[in-house]
């Protein structure tokens, strides 16, 4: 069971409009919601410093590939690191896949959802301060508002699929089934 520490009024208020957009306008007050945010998580016995650096480093199962990941200085690094070398070279330039002419595992496009979905539910359940922060959006909408991805984020035209945004939502009401009770009376007392 998940115990609430945090006053809620530690907590930014939400949007007027009732939606999060941690990628870009509401960043500084919802960045904990991106894979960047620093904290750590461990899946199937292995440590990862974000929840980013897991999600690259399942885009193959060579583990000279996972290790370059898992060092990667920065989520940002790991993430150029990890790009497809199919891409535009200015996209792939970085990546471990073109420099060692290696290509992602063929069953990437299918998985990379449930590898998502993974990797932010424990990101959240590990880390009690980030998910005491992520009950705290109360039933905001989540969105990554990022102009570039319309699969993860929404998009420069805001019609994207926001999937990082659903499973956020998704684990937040797993948090909720899985709290006590106070789940509620903390959601209550939000200022919206």
């Amino acid at each position: 069971m998940m115990e609430l520490h945090e006053d809620v009024t530690s907590f930014p208020a939400i949007p007027a409009d009732n939606r999060i957009l941690f990628y870009k306008r509401d960043r500084a007050e919802f960045g904990f919601l991106s894979n960047f945010a620093p904290a750590p998580v461990t899946i199937d016995g292995e440590t990862w410093p974000t929840s980013e650096h897991y999600y690259q480093a399942q885009k193959s199962r060579r583990e000279d590939y996972r290790q370059a990941i898992r060092s990667a200085s920065t989520p940002g690094k790991a993430k150029r690191l990890s790009a497809d070398p199919a891409l535009p070279r200015r996209i792939s330039h970085s990546s471990w896949f073109r420099k060692n002419q290696v290509a992602l595992r063929a069953d990437w496009p299918e998985i990379k959802v449930e590898v998502m979905r993974r990797a932010v539910r424990a990101k959240f359940f590990q880390n009690d301060h980030l998910a005491q922060r992520l009950l705290a959006t109360g039933t905001a909408e989540l969105v990554e508002d990022s102009g570039t991805d319309t699969f993860w984020g929404i998009g420069r035209s805001a019609d994207g699929q926001n999937w990082l945004g659903r499973i956020l939502m998704e684990v937040r009401s797993e948090l909720i089934a899985s709290s006590e009770p106070r789940v509620e009376a903390v959601q209550a007392g939000i200022s919206r």
